[in-house]
């Protein structure tokens, strides 16, 4: 799957400078062409006039209407009207908010503006300037503080053979309305709002919502903290079949880190990088091997847009490779897999980055039962030696443990099924001497018949609290909660189930010390239901939500997430 680039725009600042002095041509040869084009435009409209009758008076531009009527600066707005012109003239065409420019329109065109509201803006009018003269002025509110909450997806596509889907939790007793921006790779951004009531959860079909076709970021921004979840099925290339699924970012950040990532026979990895901002970014991608070669890539990211890297063209065949981007602005990172796991099970799998390193890491989920294997990849971006020991924990109780050392800017991976032997469910904790990053990949024949992977980056902390707002119990889906307690006292551990009318179904149970408990949601909360969970605990432990399904009765395939904990 080919995603386009994205384009090179630079930020206001300098964006007059270029006006009056682009590169390559000096000021006085500007000015002498922009001469010679009029010049040419008066002879030719001598040479072919238009008859009088059918001249209609040129006017100044009309703004209809306004959406959202009201938002936080940053918050991209759309103005519709006529007489706005083709596009945005530097110099001549502007959008001000009460008397404050909005800069350069991330769309343009005769009936429709797409421009977020600048810094310093307050409430009054909007008014669209061209060289025609000004509009209509335009009411207008300018929020006094921004959304508080706002979370993040880097990857999204509505193309052939895929379908992508947005679900969000709203775990509160009061109705929220939910902000979500969708940032087009190439096109024009769109803006949706979704009221959810109180103790709810709501699914978007992001197909039907912004069409087919189209690579898309998205933003989910509310009043309060809401719970989202992004989940794509797909039939990739026409042959690799399957579904992932990932939770967002919480913040944008400057710098991300990968531990998976693999380029050899049967994989194609994908590294997408978002930039929610209004500044260009510059951004670094550093590829770290397995055996310490080191190469590096640059990119650049538009503001409001998104650009995928096709890492197997980066690095080469027969790669493994852990990451670390670096950028100049706050960016969002996925990095999606397909695969064809040892020339048979198909599928592919996704997750956020981590945007530090730690010295302890958690995993809810493993096994090692028949038609699962699974794997541990550790990344030691630093410069010293990480001394590493990985805690095995099973379901009763029992517990192993295995000491490894990672190189600086190494990657290791660790077969698990080798580690604790077969047929074994088992919760993980790491411990180094070092910050590193972990993820733990799982491939799977899934009762025999549906087979796939899924991935997930690690917890850094245990937590009382965990959200999840995607999960199913229709037909071909099978939901299991995953409930890791590596703490010494055992835990008494409460999940509420929410369902589409704002339905909320309880269930005790308790987790012992050092070991882990598997939850089967289609058991607990009965079939056909769309459903989110929370999860609440006296105790810190550690939560992750794994399906397994037959999409549409045609993909196969499972995926995985660790719950949200903010």
């Amino acid at each position: 799957m080919r995603r386009a680039e994205g384009r090179t725009v630079t930020g206001r600042r300098h964006a007059a400078k270029r006006r009056r002095n682009p590169p390559g041509m000096p000021p006085t040869r500007r000015r002498g062409a922009g001469l010679a084009v009029m010049a040419l435009a008066l002879a030719v409209a001598m040479a072919f006039p238009v008859p009088a009758e059918a001249q209609e008076p040129l006017e100044p531009p009309v703004i209809e209407a306004v959406f959202p009527p009201g938002a936080w600066p940053g918050t991209p707005v759309s103005i519709q009207g006529r007489n706005f012109g083709a596009l945005q003239v530097p110099g001549l065409s502007r959008v001000t908010f009460n008397g404050v420019d909005a800069g350069t329109a991330t769309l343009w065109s005769e009936n429709y503006i797409l421009v977020a509201v600048p810094g310093g803006a307050t409430s009054g009018p909007v008014v669209v300037s061209t060289m025609l003269g000004d509009s209509n002025p335009y009411p207008f509110t300018v929020y006094e503080q921004e959304p508080q909450f706002t979370s993040y997806f880097a990857e999204g596509t509505t193309r052939a053979g895929f379908e992508e889907w947005l679900t969000i939790l709203n775990p509160y007793d009061s109705q929220y309305t939910a902000t979500v921006t969708y940032m087009v790779a190439q096109g024009a951004n769109r803006i949706r709002y979704y009221n959810l009531p109180a103790r709810s959860r709501v699914t978007v079909n992001v197909n039907s919502e912004i069409g087919s076709g189209r690579d898309v970021s998205l933003s989910v921004s509310a009043a309060q903290r809401l719970y989202a979840e992004r989940s794509l099925y797909f039939d990739y290339g026409g042959s690799w079949k399957g579904g992932h699924c990932s939770v967002p970012a919480t913040e944008a950040s400057d710098r991300w880190y990968f531990a998976e990532g693999t380029t050899r026979a049967g994989f194609e990895e994908w590294l997408c990088l978002a930039n929610p901002g209004a500044q260009e970014a510059q951004v670094t991608v550093r590829y770290c091997g397995a055996t310490g070669e080191a190469m590096q890539q640059d990119v650049l990211i538009a503001p409001r847009r998104r650009v995928s890297i096709d890492v197997n063209s980066a690095v080469g065949a027969e790669k493994d490779v852990a990451l670390e981007i670096v950028s100049t602005q706050p960016i969002v990172a996925e990095r999606p897999m397909y695969f064809a796991y040892r020339g048979a099970w198909d599928g592919g799998h996704i997750t956020v980055g981590a945007t530090e390193t730690s010295d302890r890491w958690y995993f809810a989920e493993g096994t090692t039962r028949a038609g699962f294997e699974e794997w541990l990849c550790l990344a030691n971006p630093g410069a010293q030696e990480a001394q590493v020991t990985v805690r095995y924990c099973g379901a009763t109780g029992e517990a192993m443990q295995q000491d490894v050392l990672i190189a600086p800017r190494r990657r290791v991976s660790i077969d698990v099924n080798s580690a604790v032997g077969a047929e074994k469910d088992v919760a993980l904790e790491i411990v180094s001497t070092q910050p590193i990053v972990a993820e733990r990949p799982m491939y799977f024949a899934y009762r025999g018949a549906w087979d796939g992977g899924h991935i997930t980056v690690g917890a850094t902390e245990t937590s009382d609290r965990w959200y999840f707002a995607e999960g199913t119990t229709r037909a071909g889906f099978e939901e299991w909660l995953c409930l890791a307690n590596p703490g010494a006292q055992e835990a008494q551990v409460h999940i509420d189930y929410f369902f589409q009318g704002g339905e909320v179904q309880g269930q005790d149970l308790h987790v012992q010390a050092g070991s882990r408990v598997t939850v089967y949601v289609n058991q607990a909360v009965g079939e056909g239901r769309d459903v989110a969970v929370k999860v609440s605990s006296q105790r810190g432990i550690v939560a992750e939500r794994s399906m397994y399904f037959l999409y549409r009765g045609g993909w196969d395939g499972g995926h995985n997430t660790l719950g949200m904990n903010l």
